[in-house]
């Protein structure tokens, strides 16, 4: 077992295209720009995302699955890959309740964080909303009391009145949960998709300048050094090695030339 003492959070998304990976590449460009080692993290199984950690914190990014490995797996990864970093930072995957079951949290981002102990910085799109934004964030908030928040964070204000109003409203309506900042609405600075994902950082050759770009739009909202005091550490009892499971064998292996070769 090894203990882990390093600032760390979950940024997951109310729903694919919310702005989640905007804000997981701009927190660790940010970060890493302020001269902090970060251990960056994609929920499940995604290659593409890790790809663009990499390109914005200048170490190499990590998945975390726990349908594919286990718990013990997932918890081994995360105290190995952490290990020497001054923060960590996963990005979620879909939703935050949305996993492989419509009815249990099986391989979805809520479910990792509850894995590692580790709080949630909930993305909302709050394009064309005002006070229903309260309602739809006091919903993710309550849907799992095992759940812990260390903020909200919402995306695509229209006006810096509408930031205003989104901000009263949630803060109203859910003081427990610091408002990390709004951000407005930055179409031309998000990191291009395709169809079945992101493009490969291969194929943005202004992906630098994306990234700082990123960076600045997040650090103009939000008070970075005092939500990074603010986080609580992770502190769990990790274990350094994760048993790995044998396949069965089968006695009689085929050959594979087939019964007669």
């Amino acid at each position: 077992m090894m203990h882990m003492f390093l600032p760390a959070l979950v940024v997951a998304g109310t729903k694919s295209g919310c702005g989640k990976t905007s804000v997981a590449l701009g927190l660790m460009r940010a970060l890493t720009r302020r001269g902090l080692a970060v251990a960056a993290f994609k929920a499940g199984p995604d290659f593409i995302d890790p790809g663009h950690h990499a390109l914005a914190t200048g170490r190499a990014s990590h998945n975390l699955d726990d349908w594919m490995c286990g718990e013990a797996g997932v918890r081994e990864t995360f105290a190995r890959c952490a290990a020497g970093a001054d923060v960590a930072v996963i990005e979620g995957v879909m939703g935050l309740f949305d996993g492989i079951s419509a009815t249990d949290e099986a391989g979805s981002t809520a479910r990792l964080a509850k894995l590692l102990g580790l709080p949630v910085l909930l993305v909302v799109d709050a394009a064309s909303m005002a006070r229903s934004v309260a309602a739809m964030a006091l919903g993710y908030v309550r849907f799992d009391p095992d759940l812990t928040f260390c903020g909200i964070l919402l995306n695509n204000a229209g006006s810096p009145s509408h930031a205003a109003l989104l901000a009263e409203s949630l803060a109203a309506a859910l003081p427990e949960v610091p408002v990390w900042g709004v951000l407005p609405h930055q179409g031309d600075i998000t990191v291009p998709s395709r169809h079945l994902g992101l493009v490969t950082a291969e194929d943005s050759i202004d992906v630098a300048k994306r990234l700082d770009a990123l960076a600045d739009w997040l650090e103009a909202a939000i008070d970075l050094p005092a939500r990074l005091a603010a986080l609580p550490f992770s502190s769990g009892h990790l274990p350094t090695q994760a048993p790995i499971p044998t396949p069965p064998q089968h006695p009689h292996p085929p050959h594979p030339g087939g019964p007669g070769g």
